[in-house]
């Protein structure tokens, strides 16, 4: 029984940290110092480029978001967290209501420490992980600085991108060049995964819908996440208190390989 729940875990946990699924998040380049001339850098207006500049500024700031998951058959999901970019950290916190069971699923990066606290898998104490010592972060869907919103990935990953509307983006993902889902059997569907997107005046993409088809025994499924206080000073991610920390088990580890 205990294998089984550590078989879902892998699974949930993949579900619950991966909206889209992982990368490194571009970096802005820094100003050169040179000064300012009459001729002003030329401003990218299609729509690809003017998203991808969106991704990459909202991957840079700390932030807050929520996901919203509908995973047909194995139920529906709902978390909040915070992210860190700069401190290589992420809280992650969320409800999975299966047809038969509710999985409580808390996660802590604090790089290189991972603390996870599932349902059925841990005790009500914190596993803590040696993120070194796990195969790939991606298995857990958290790019390098620890974030589970993907957005960092999605560059890589554009196929189509068309301006519906001010602020408003909508497209195709090839998600087979994304280390989550590019050994899961891709199909040829999953090089043409539809989103929707949007960004606010500021430049920061506020909400990302993704439409991910059937993956092997995983029924389609369809992820909203928002973002919101971009840049907060408040946003700070601190490891659990050590006496609700134990080690995790060999089995988890294996698990997450």
């Amino acid at each position: 029984m205990r294998a089984r729940a550590e078989r879902l875990a892998a699974v949930v946990l993949m579900a619950a940290l991966a909206v889209t699924g992982c990368g490194d998040g571009a970096k802005p380049s820094p100003s050169s110092g040179a000064p300012a001339t009459s001729s002003a850098a030329p401003v990218a207006t299609d729509p690809a480029s003017v998203f991808k500049a969106a991704v990459a500024k909202t991957n840079s700031v700390a932030l807050s978001f929520t996901i919203d998951s509908d995973l047909g058959t194995l139920g529906q999901m709902q978390g909040d967290g915070a992210s860190d970019p700069a401190a290589k950290a992420t809280a992650y916190k969320a409800e999975l209501l299966t047809p038969d069971r509710k999985i409580d699923i808390s996660a802590v990066l604090v790089s290189p420490d991972l603390y996870l606290q599932v349902t059925g898998v841990t005790t009500d104490r914190w596993a803590h992980l040696d993120a070194t010592k796990v195969k790939s972060l991606a298995k857990l869907g958290l790019d390098a600085t620890g974030s589970p919103t993907g957005l960092g990935a999605l560059p890589g990953e554009i196929v189509t991108v068309r301006q519906t509307g001010p602020g408003a983006f909508s497209g195709t993902l090839d998600k087979t060049k994304n280390p989550v889902t590019a050994g899961a059997g891709a199909s040829e569907a999953l090089k043409s995964v539809p989103f929707e997107a949007t960004v606010d005046a500021n430049g920061y993409v506020t909400q990302l819908v993704t439409h991910t088809p059937p993956l092997g025994t995983a029924p389609a499924s369809s992820t909203t996440a928002k973002f919101a206080n971009f840049g907060s000073k408040t946003i700070k991610i601190e490891r659990p208190d050590s006496a609700t920390v134990e080690q995790a088990p060999d089995s988890l580890y294996q698990t997450l390989q």
